[in-house]
């Protein structure tokens, strides 16, 4: 047998003269994105990375083989694609300096974050982390390959929904998980078919944990929500739109629905502005009313209204409703008078009290239990079949009894569960010493401040504000404080940095009190960089870096040139060089031209009638002179390289998180 190879896609062995997998059929020679890892790439000498499975604003989800214990494994990679970007060929990550401070703070918590997760290790609810480490300007935490399909998956292949007999039996123990996740102040807020998996043996996974900037709209990060599964306060980063168990409450009763009616809820937002979204009940009628009660108290729109925990949730789920016993309407007197023998006689009239409406935003009104009539007439030929039988006291109270039993044995499973997971902490944090030894080198972890609002208090210490991000502060303290912000320009600290705070740090002060601070805008001004050698993209961030925000890309009408090139500068109208001085103070937008990467480049022979128009232009403002010989240059490059869009390879080895391409 000869050398065989990891097929890419399902990390098995086969031929390596064969270039189709037979076991899925993934072909090696198909095409990958470049701004992710190139599959084949081993990490840490240990995990060999296949293709790419998923990505969002936090990063990117490889399928990976461990060499060392032979398995399959699922890598994350921390990649916020609007902070940084890959240097081409290579594994490693570059990041603008700009954002690097934005860039480290959220990897700081994308670290806590995974940490968190691994201590919950032995919960069979939970994918695992088996192993983090920081390598190439970024963070690797790996998982155990699940061995299932989506939620979503599975019922498509059963029908497309399940019974609530079914929905009883599975769901439970992914509830009390959910539960032992909000003990440990983790707020999943992405429950949905897409994040939960079922295994061959009938056992729900939850998976999907992101930073709450990805699961959050407009929170700094290119966000993902799962529509008609995020609640309403996910599609709002401001202070007032307060996120908790409450968020995941929602998320939990969204996936209750289209598991019992097989129908997808509709949107939040969309209920937000015309809320017509029907009881399960009316889409299934085998559903417990009291089940379809609690579903829809459980997506209230408004965060205070809605039932608040996992616990509370559970506990009206699986309570037994009220039974409802039929009442007995006697008959009318009977008549005195003749019968025919062959005419039967008179029937009872039995009817049942009218149900109570079942509309989600109304209680429901117990009635109060009605005496039954009993009749009995010695004369009845058939009295035997109408009498009911006598209730005895532990009928009366068994019920309430079974109830109370099941409300404990939850209680104390959940309990358990919390134990177990607190007293393998230390255990659990030696096994990661090695990591996070590592990671303490290269990454930057945030301060030691409060991060959650369960640890706000009526008096709280001033943390010290200055050289961090107002955004992130702001949004980070917004159960603590108010803020009143005012900007100025500042050409040591990059924009969005707080120069001055008013409250020293230390300080006492009650919580709400209001924090005024400092903020910088950015650089005064600075030299317009040059562009010759850059593509767009890379002359974008170089003027970032040169602390040039107000600018606009415009395609030039050229119509010959260097594809993804700068073309022309332009401020207010006239035409300006590199190194010309600019200020951001005058508010005046740097008008960037440049050509597409998709244009169409003239042949040589026409050369000489786009030089005319040149020339022509020229006439028409003198001012683009100084621009006229790059762009007689542009022809000439053309027949060396056709199109670039990277920088020069010798360029791309980042020294470090703050390196910027040349």
């Amino acid at each position: 047998m000869g050398e065989r190879r990891f097929c890419y896609r399902c990390m098995e062995k086969y031929d390596s003269d064969l270039h189709i997998c037979p076991h899925c059929g993934f072909d090696d020679k198909t095409p990958y994105d470049p701004m992710y890892i190139i599959p084949g790439t081993v990490l840490r000498d240990r995990y060999l990375v296949g293709i790419l499975l998923s990505s969002n604003g936090e990063g990117a989800t490889y399928i990976g083989h461990d060499i060392s214990t032979g398995c399959k494994v699922m890598l994350r990679e921390y990649m916020p694609v609007t902070l940084c970007t890959r240097v081409r060929n290579r594994a490693t990550i570059s990041v603008n300096y700009n954002n690097l401070a934005k860039y480290k703070a959220f990897m700081a918590e994308y670290t806590e974050l995974n940490k968190s997760i691994a201590r919950l290790r032995n919960n069979s609810n939970i994918n695992p982390v088996l192993d983090m480490f920081a390598e190439n300007n970024t963070t690797y935490t790996v998982f155990e390959h699940i061995n299932g399909v989506k939620m979503l998956d599975y019922l498509k292949d059963n029908a497309g929904e399940l019974s609530w007999e079914q929905v009883s039996k599975i769901f439970p123990p992914l509830f009390t998980t959910i539960g032992i996740l909000h003990n440990a102040g983790i707020i999943h807020r992405a429950i949905s078919p897409d994040t939960v998996y079922i295994n061959d043996k009938g056992e729900l996974k939850l998976s999907g944990f992101c930073v709450s900037a990805v699961r959050t709209a407009n929170a700094g990060l290119e966000y993902e929500l799962f529509k008609g599964y995020a609640a309403p306060e996910q599609y709002s980063a401001s202070s007032s739109s307060r996120q908790g168990s409450w968020t995941d409450v929602y998320g939990v009763c969204a996936l209750l629905y289209r598991t019992l009616t097989g129908c997808m809820p509709a949107d939040s937002v969309d209920r937000m502005k015309h809320d017509d979204l029907c009881e399960p009940a009316m889409l299934n009628n085998s559903i417990p009313p009291h089940v379809s009660r609690v579903i829809m108290e459980g997506m209230h729109l408004n965060g205070r209204d809605r039932i608040q925990t996992i616990t509370e949730l559970v506990t009206r789920l699986f309570e037994q409703p009220a039974p409802v016993r039929a009442a007995y309407t006697p008959e009318p007197p009977r008549q005195e008078m003749n019968h025919s023998y062959n005419e039967p006689p008179q029937q009872p009239v039995y009817q049942r009290e009218p149900q109570p409406q079942n509309y989600y935003n109304e209680p429901y009104q117990q009635q109060p239990p009605r005496q039954p009539y009993y009749y009995n007439d010695p004369q009845d030929d058939y009295e035997e079949e109408y009498n009911y039988e006598k209730v005895n006291t532990v009928d009366r109270i068994k019920i309430p009894i079974i109830i109370g039993i099941l409300f404990l044995a939850i209680l104390l499973i959940i309990g358990v569960f919390i134990l177990k997971a607190f007293s393998n902490t230390d255990e659990e944090e030696t096994d990661f010493s090695r990591s996070s030894s590592s990671l303490s080198e290269n990454i930057v972890t945030s301060e030691t401040e409060p991060t959650t609002a369960t640890e706000a208090k009526p008096d709280t210490e001033m943390p010290d504000l200055v050289g961090k991000f107002f955004s992130l502060t702001e949004e980070k303290y917004k159960d603590y404080f108010k803020f009143e912000a005012t900007y100025d320009y500042d050409n040591e600290k990059e924009a969005d940095v707080i120069l001055e705070q008013d409250i020293k740090p230390g300080t006492d002060v009650s919580q709400g009190c209001t924090v005024k601070v400092k903020v910088s805008k950015g650089k005064e001004g600075a030299n317009i960089p040059d562009y010759n050698g850059l593509t767009v993209s890379q002359y974008e961030n170089r003027l970032k870096e040169a602390g040039i925000s107000n600018f606009s890309l415009v395609v030039s009408n050229n119509t010959w040139g260097y594809p993804n090139t700068i073309t022309q500068l332009q401020v207010d109208g006239k035409t300006v060089a590199p190194g010309t001085y600019y200020s951001n103070k005058d508010g005046k937008k740097l008008i960037v031209y440049y050509l597409p990467e998709d244009a169409n480049v003239a042949p040589p022979e026409t050369q000489p009638a786009t030089q005319a128009e040149t020339s022509q232009q020229q006439t028409e403002a003198p001012q683009q002179q100084t621009e006229a010989p790059q762009q007689t240059e542009a022809p000439q490059q053309q027949t060396e390289a056709p199109v670039q869009t990277e920088a020069p390879t010798e360029a791309e080895t980042p020294a470090e998180f703050g390196h910027i391409e040349e």
